[in-house]
């Protein structure tokens, strides 16, 4: 039937929105430790050879961008991957009679739900891209740090 059809695509969808965000999540977590790392090791190398001090400031800068970034990806998000039985029932209830538009309401009700969900998670795939590039900074900043001892 028609109906099911849309209404387990629509569950399929939101599926993969809430593995994205589980993967987005997971790649911001190595970010983090990548950040530390580098900090640690170049960081720590760069500061005990006294490299300048506008490099070491600027490696820092950049360093806490990426923690701020990977912050506002991994802080916890206003996203919908499961639906409240009791509102899904009072929402459906007038269609009780007729399963098909039971099923077609109910696939409109979560393809909203995937429309919010991937304003937020588009967002946070953004700042997930100025952590990278933060990180990259960082990276190049500390070398550079090192390269003028």
């Amino acid at each position: 039937m028609l109906e099911e059809l849309v209404y387990s695509a629509a569950q399929r969808a939101l599926d993969q929105q809430s593995t994205a965000l589980s993967d987005l999540r997971t790649r911001t977590s190595t970010l983090v430790a990548a950040a530390t790392l580098s900090a640690s090791f170049l960081g720590a190398a760069a500061i005990g050879r006294n490299a300048p001090a506008w490099a070491v400031v600027l490696s820092m800068a950049a360093f806490l961008s990426t923690g701020a970034c990977a912050g506002a990806v991994l802080w916890p998000a206003q996203v919908l991957f499961a639906v409240d039985a009791d509102l899904v029932e009072e929402e459906l209830f007038p269609y009780r009679d007729d399963p098909a538009a039971y099923l077609l309401e109910a696939a409109r009700g979560l393809r909203e739900a995937y429309r919010e969900n991937q304003e937020v998670i588009e967002r946070r795939e953004l700042v997930f891209r100025l952590a990278l590039l933060a990180l990259g900074a960082e990276t190049v900043l500390w070398a550079l740090a090192l390269a003028l001892t």
